[in-house]
């Protein structure tokens, strides 16, 4: 049997050679100078934005526009620090289902924190029963464009209670469920701003009638969940 023929690699043509040698002209002109004075990209960990708003979650309860804190308190959970508290409807407001809330927040306490099993941790301590699980997605409105958000949205029984619960990672350019997502995010805040991507995660938890059907509060909850979103973008998650 004969081999088969090979076909004969075609030389690069001028155009391709310029565009080799000036892509290799603009990484050495990224990289050397920091080389040179003997400062390598991975020699010392990347920064984390300035934490200082982010840890103050746990002394004081967020700031939340028609909402007034009845309480706030730091809990741990899975061993590490939460911020706990519970809001009502702000004075004029109606009592009744839906006029309170708890809304529990986990703020990145050092650069090397990341987010990793929130979500277990609290199921685990809380022994809830969860069921009906969707994905419910908002933005918010940012300067430059809006900043999208990707929560996981489900009911949860601890054997006395039942309340529905929106979960999600809030980062300053997004936020999502994953873990996973905010990965990315902040390999791309490294690339571009040399520094790491502060997180946030937020649960909220609303008291409803027993096993009841959380499909009726979901504009409630995206609602709230807007408005938590929206305020820590204008406090906690500020970047330079």
């Amino acid at each position: 049997m004969s081999e088969a023929v090979k076909p004969i690699p075609r030389p690069k043509s001028v155009v391709q050679w310029v565009l080799v040698i000036m892509l290799a002209a603009l990484v050495a002109m990224v990289t050397l100078p920091g080389y040179i004075g003997g400062q390598w990209p991975w020699s010392t960990p990347l920064p984390v934005a300035d934490t200082t708003e982010i840890k103050s979650l746990l002394k004081a309860p967020l700031a939340l526009p028609g909402w007034e804190s009845s309480s706030h308190q730091e809990v741990r959970i899975g061993r590490r620090p939460w911020s706990l508290a519970e809001y009502q409807l702000a004075s004029g407001g109606t009592d009744g289902p839906g006029s309170t809330f708890g809304l529990l927040m986990r703020p990145q306490m050092s650069a090397d924190q990341q987010p990793e099993v929130e979500w277990v941790d609290m199921q685990g301590s809380q022994s809830w029963q969860i069921n009906d699980r969707q994905v419910v997605r908002f933005s918010v409105p940012a300067e430059g464009q809006p900043v999208k958000i990707t929560t996981q949205y489900f009911r949860a029984l601890d054997g006395r209670n039942t309340f529905a619960v929106m979960q999600w990672y809030a980062w300053p350019t997004g936020g999502h469920y994953a873990p996973g997502k905010w990965f990315w995010a902040d390999q791309r805040q490294q690339w571009q701003q040399r520094e790491r991507m502060p997180w946030v995660a937020v649960s909220i938890l609303l008291p409803i009638e027993p096993v009841g059907d959380i499909r009726g509060h979901t504009e409630q909850m995206t609602a709230i969940a807007e408005t938590v979103q929206q305020s820590l973008l204008e406090s906690a998650l500020i970047i330079e």
